[in-house]
């Protein structure tokens, strides 16, 4: 990883650069850091978008899906993907689609699930 310093000042140029919601990416596939403009109290700021990437090297999704701007938040989300609870859920709820017609255009109540 480069030195912290070198990252902070590139960080500060991106600010500088980007316009709002402007985007770019990084060495990681998947990650782009994108500018999220100032509301009211709240200054500019930079924060993470992931959205994975196919085999191919492109992203699977027109846009990202989150967007990171603290490691309290990261913190949340990764502990959120590595409950067993969620990682269990989510294959059955995927075994259950491929069951599914992709074309159900079925309306359902509000369920909450309990997990």
């Amino acid at each position: 990883m480069e030195d912290n310093i070198d990252i902070n000042s590139k960080l500060k140029n991106l600010l500088n650069i980007l316009e709002d919601w402007g985007k770019t990416e990084t060495n990681v596939p998947g990650v782009k850091i994108i500018k999220i403009p100032a509301k009211k109290d709240v200054p500019e700021r930079l924060g993470i978008e992931i959205n994975p990437v196919d085999s191919s090297g492109r992203s699977i999704k027109k846009t990202g899906n989150i967007v990171l701007t603290n490691m309290e938040l990261f913190n949340m989300y990764s502990d959120l993907f590595n409950n067993q609870k969620i990682i269990e859920l989510m294959e059955e709820i995927e075994d259950l689609r491929k069951e599914l017609c992709p074309n159900s255009n079925d309306k359902h109540e509000k369920i909450v699930f309990k997990i």
